[in-house]
């Protein structure tokens, strides 16, 4: 069977982009008009420019990746998450506080900071909290994958 990507989010953290871009023409306007008592010079400037687009690369997308056999979330900073559709027990949408207690079985990833999040968890005991947008529709989508999975594995 060939495992095709059938349901796919991706989010993109506009505000960390306008932060780092309007602190960066901050720093050309510091260079242009030689602001401060040691102003910036133009190595200084390009050396920054080199960080910032690596970290608005590196911080600006979170994906959810829905498949066939997988249910995959990550970052461009941390390593992705994935989970065979085998292992999972429960999917449910719960509301979640951005303060709530944390555990050793709990994993949470704030897609959006919302106070929805699809719960998933696992046979093991483990829980991924993903707060994402349309939690219904994301957990609707895991529910099926589950259901044609787990149909497949009897045949």
């Amino acid at each position: 069977m060939n495992s095709q990507v059938k349901y796919k989010r991706v989010k993109i953290n506009w505000w960390i982009i306008l932060i780092l871009v309007g602190t960066y023409v901050l720093m050309i306007f510091a260079y242009i008009h030689q602001w401060g008592n040691s102003p910036i010079d133009k190595a200084g400037l390009i050396i920054l420019a080199i960080i910032w687009i690596a970290v608005c690369f590196f911080c600006g997308r979170f994906k959810l990746i829905i498949d066939d056999k997988l249910v995959i979330f990550r970052s461009d900073i941390w390593t992705p998450v994935k989970i065979h559709l085998q292992q999972i027990k429960d999917v449910s949408v719960v509301k979640v506080s951005l303060c709530g207690k944390m555990s050793a079985k709990l994993e949470r990833y704030y897609f959006y900071y919302l106070k929805r999040a699809v719960n998933i968890q696992l046979k093991n005991g483990k829980i991924y909290q993903i707060a994402i947008k349309d939690a219904q529709i994301v957990k609707e989508e895991i529910e099926k994958r589950m259901l044609i999975h787990n149909n497949q594995s009897i045949q």
